[in-house]
């Protein structure tokens, strides 16, 4: 099991980075994708790779309400969905020979929120994993989730 951490400041490219290489290696992926309104930052979506499967992940504030089940953390209301959703595809992969890509490890997770519970499963399954983590929490991701990063990627390169 090797794990590589892809790191860089916000709007480095670590999505679209992690995208490109879940998209020419054909490996499974949750990517947290900007979604924009008459190009305005609206939120993310929760982009699965290889099923093309779309789920509404986050909205900010500044996008107008949210559906009475999401959750809010600082700036975003968080759709549940989309966490159970990850997990739920993420039970129908097989963890033999595979790469996982998770985009992203962030505060959310730091405090067993978010995609927590999903990168606890994939630690436990033995597979390979490429993270995106903010720079900040790097060292605190590691530490909070009991794992050695192999390589870590900065970008831009």
């Amino acid at each position: 099991m090797a794990i590589t951490i892809v790191t860089g400041e916000i709007d480095s490219g670590k999505t679209a980075w992690m995208q490109s290489r879940a998209e020419a290696e054909g490996r499974v992926s949750w990517l947290s994708v900007k979604v924009f309104a008459e190009y305005e930052f609206i939120g993310y979506d929760l982009h699965m790779t290889p099923t093309g499967g779309t789920i509404p992940l986050a909205r900010a504030d500044s996008a107008g309400g949210a559906p009475s089940d999401w959750f809010r953390f600082r700036r975003f209301w968080f759709n549940p969905e989309a966490f159970t959703g990850a997990q739920y595809f993420f039970n129908r992969q097989s963890a033999a020979d595979s790469t996982f890509i998770l985009d992203e490890v962030g505060p959310l997770e730091m405090e067993g929120k978010g995609f927590a519970p999903l990168l606890e499963k994939l630690l436990k399954s033995g597979a390979s994993l490429m993270l995106s983590v903010r720079p900040s929490l790097v060292e605190e991701a590691q530490r909070r989730f009991s794992f050695e990063a192999h390589e870590i990627v900065r970008l831009p390169l």
